[in-house]
């Protein structure tokens, strides 16, 4: 890879003779004093990366041939530019400046060439490409924090290092999609992301139907609450046989003649009426609550909105509330 990066050195040299092209059409003297400038600096710049390179410091020698390019665009820089971002794991950037040497710099020396298709064939070994479709038109996506350029109605390949990428896609009035991407080959699958719309105020999305996210549907609180009723009630009617049974049996023992003493009599006479009083208010408590949990079963949700509450007190329950 030294070595490649070496010849391509050689190059520098060429970057001091005019073009073919600037030599047939001569510009003003002030214009070929700054292109003279730009193209010593350029050089200055080259050869400093190439030095680098040859130290193993392939970092600096990136930064070296990204700053000869930007100060004269001669395409055989991008050899060794191209090398240099492959040596520090910039495969997309150095798959493009590879092809752009091959494709622009016809005066390149047939080891030049043989170096470059080596490294892009290699270089390409690290990459994949996926097919994205965005909806709707404007969307705007990026790949790891960096734009992609979408086409409106239309798919785009994109190019990627092989691995795992954060892809992310959002467009204004629409719900943002984050997604990861794995590029496993050099084809990937295809992705195709439709955004949602955002709900009209203020760019939120739709709350669900009722006070709280996550909250049941108004039909099935209706029925839960309705069937609550029931099993309360039926409970209630448990309550009220077994205290009824309790009151039939004290007041058979009262009635009988000689149970016990006359204080005797009078305890088991008060327990058979509490029981009975509790028993005749678990039977109210019992039809109340079954018919409001019927009513709530049995009936379809209105406009307005149904409270109910069971309130107990001293020897009677009820319902209240409003419908």
């Amino acid at each position: 890879m030294l070595r490649r990066l070496l010849l391509a050195g050689g190059l520098a040299w060429s970057l001091l003779v005019p073009t073919r092209a600037a030599a047939q059409a001569p510009s003003p003297a002030p214009s070929h004093a700054t292109q003279d400038d730009a193209r010593e600096r350029s050089r200055a710049a080259f050869r400093r990366g190439v030095a680098q390179a040859e130290a193993g410091d392939y970092v600096a020698a990136r930064d070296s041939f990204e700053r000869a390019y930007r100060l004269f665009a001669h395409p055989s820089i991008l050899l060794n530019l191209g090398i240099a971002r492959a040596h520090t794991g910039q495969w997309v950037e150095a798959e493009q400046d590879l092809l752009h040497f091959l494709a622009d710099d016809g005066g390149a020396q047939p080891d030049e060439l043989a170096s470059a298709r080596a490294e892009l064939a290699q270089t390409r070994q690290h990459l994949g490409t996926f097919r994205l479709h965005v909806a709707p038109d404007g969307a705007r996506a990026t790949l790891d924090a960096r734009a992609i350029a979408l086409i409106p109605g239309g798919s785009v390949d994109v190019r990627a290092t092989r691995g795992t990428h954060d892809l992310h896609v959002e467009a204004d009035g629409y719900v943002p999609v984050d997604r990861r991407v794995v590029v496993a080959g050099e084809r990937a699958p295809d992705v195709d992301i439709e955004l949602a719309p955002a709900a009209a105020s203020g760019g939120e999305t739709t709350a669900p139907p009722v006070g709280r996210p996550g909250a049941p549907a108004p039909t099935e609180s209706r029925r839960t609450v309705g069937w609550f009723l029931v099993g309360a009630g039926a409970v209630a009617a448990g309550v009220g046989v077994y205290s009824g049974l309790e009151a039939i049996s004290l007041a058979n023992a009262y009635n009988t003649k000689g149970s016990g003493s006359s204080y005797q009599d009078q305890g088991t006479k008060q327990r058979g009426l509490v029981f009975r009083t509790a028993a005749d208010v678990a039977f109210v408590g019992a039809v109340a609550l079954g018919g409001l949990g019927a009513y709530f079963l049995l009936s379809r949700p209105t406009p307005s909105k149904a409270q109910a509450a069971l309130v107990l007190g001293p020897g009677w329950t009820g319902v209240a509330g409003r419908f």
